[in-house]
C-alpha cells in the first residue's frame, strides 16, 4: 500500500498532483482509539490515499480497505 495513491480530488483535472495528497491530520488520535495491533482486524471505509490504513498495518493489524472511488485505489 503506497501513500502516493490517488486520493482526495483524484480524477480532477482542476487540482494538480501535489494538491490531490491526503494527509491524515488526525493519524494519533485515530491509531490511539483503535489500539490496533497483531490480533486486530480494521475496515478502512474510507480509505482514500490509504495513509491510515498504512499506518494500521504498521502496527501489525489487518485491514480491509473500501473507497467508493474506484481511483482510490488504481495505482
Amino acid at each position: 500500500m503506497s501513500a502516493a495513491m490517488a486520493g482526495n480530488g483524484a480524477g480532477r483535472s482542476d487540482i494538480a498532483p501535489s494538491q490531490s495528497r491526503h494527509v491524515p491530520v488526525m493519524l494519533g488520535e485515530a491509531l490511539a482509539a483503535l489500539a490496533a495491533g497483531p490480533e486486530n482486524r480494521v475496515v478502512d471505509a474510507t480509505f482514500g490515499a490509504g495513509g491510515y490504513s498504512a499506518a494500521i498495518v504498521a502496527k501489525g493489524a489487518s485491514v480491509l480497505a473500501i473507497d467508493r472511488d474506484p481511483s482510490a485505489i488504481a495505482s
